[in-house]
């Protein structure tokens, strides 16, 4: 595999930029604490400060775009200490005031990442989608763009573009109403247990569920749908395995990938829920399936998740979705400075350019 830091090295034309990260800090859902969000700001924060990169923070509640005299202007609410946004009081008249400096971007020089927008009818606002869809109409890139995340929102859907290029993954299946899990269970064509989820994506591994019998998914789905008649929900087949691997993917190239050991106990490996990493040596075969997945879902900086075959140098692995706004901060510990060869990527201009029409 290539080093990404050679790729790096190769690049000219460096100029310096900006960058306007989107988030959604009261996003919690959750009743636990989740600190996931600061670190991967502050990681961000502290990457672009070591490489020259001009970094802005916005929340998607309160934000808004504002034009004046042909330029551009972004309002976002202030952030406390703590990272979340600080909200105006309601019986305060000048709310301005919780506003910070109007924040001047450019198609030319501001790279725009919507880190925030969340999961479609759950913690998605179509407002903010529709404010990412104007600066894509007006020349902005984003990393990753709305296409990339509208494909990678839908764990259906990422799994049929996947297949469509000839890549393996579980048997997938969707559940089309309460009382379809037998006719679901048929068409899957496997053995439990096997692995319930929402199909428009989880927070942290909450939302994946081990089913072992038809009783119990029957009634699993059922209660779903009592308190969310119209959330996606799909089956998969329960493949075994004391690892899975995330690969980060910029632009078509390797930039590293990190073994997540299942949790004791569990069916999951998010190193966020306490799972612990190490850096793995992919083969040829793991390499072109991920960057064709990457590609498959139009993602330009994505996390692609696959469980490895038993032959992994003739066996395609199991892709089991691809990440729009992976975090970093495991992998970053692994491989520090992960995150600043990001940015410096984009200080090359010819990287700004669209990889799909």
């Amino acid at each position: 595999m290539d080093k990404f830091s050679d790729f790096i090295s190769e690049q000219k034309n460096e100029q310096p930029y900006q960058l306007v990260v989107f988030q959604y800090s009261a996003h919690y859902v959750r009743d636990v604490e989740d600190t996931s969000l600061g670190q991967i700001t502050e990681l961000l924060q502290k990457s672009a400060k070591s490489v020259g990169v001009k970094m802005h923070s916005v929340d998607f509640n309160g934000l808004y775009l504002k034009e004046k005299n042909g330029k551009q202007f972004l309002n976002s609410f202030k952030f406390g200490k703590d990272g979340v946004t600080v909200f105006p009081d309601m019986k305060e008249d000048n709310k301005e005031k919780y506003y910070q400096e109007p924040i001047e971007i450019n198609p030319k020089d501001t790279l725009i990442m919507p880190r925030g927008l969340g999961t479609t009818g759950f913690t998605n606002n179509r407002n903010w989608t529709d404010l990412i869809s104007k600066l894509e109409l007006n020349g902005y890139t984003t990393i990753n763009s709305l296409k990339n995340w509208d494909i990678c929102s839908s764990k259906y859907y990422t799994d049929i573009v996947c297949r469509n290029v000839g890549l393996k993954t579980p048997k997938t299946v969707a559940i089309a109403y309460s009382e379809d899990t037998e006719r679901a269970v048929k068409e899957l064509n496997t053995k439990f247990p096997i692995i319930l989820k929402s199909s428009t994506g989880t927070q942290t591994g909450i939302g994946v569920l081990i089913i072992e019998s038809m009783r119990s998914l029957h009634a699993a789905v059922q209660m779903l749908l009592l308190y969310n008649k119209f959330l996606p929900i799909v089956i998969q087949e329960y493949i075994k395995t004391d690892y899975d691997v995330r690969v980060i993917i910029l632009d078509n190239k390797v930039l590293g990938a990190m073994k997540r050991n299942v949790i004791t106990g569990d069916i999951r490996s998010n190193v966020s829920m306490g799972a612990t990493a190490e850096k793995i040596d992919l083969t040829e075969l793991e390499i072109s399936d991920s960057i064709k997945a990457a590609k498959a879902t139009e993602g330009r900086l994505v996390g692609v998740d696959f469980i490895p075959s038993k032959n992994r140098e003739k066996e395609q692995p199991y892709i089991l979705e691809v990440n729009s706004m992976p975090g970093f901060g495991g992998i970053e510990k692994l491989q520090k400075g992960l995150t600043a060869d990001i940015l410096t990527h984009f200080k090359n201009r010819e990287n700004w350019r669209k990889l799909w029409v």
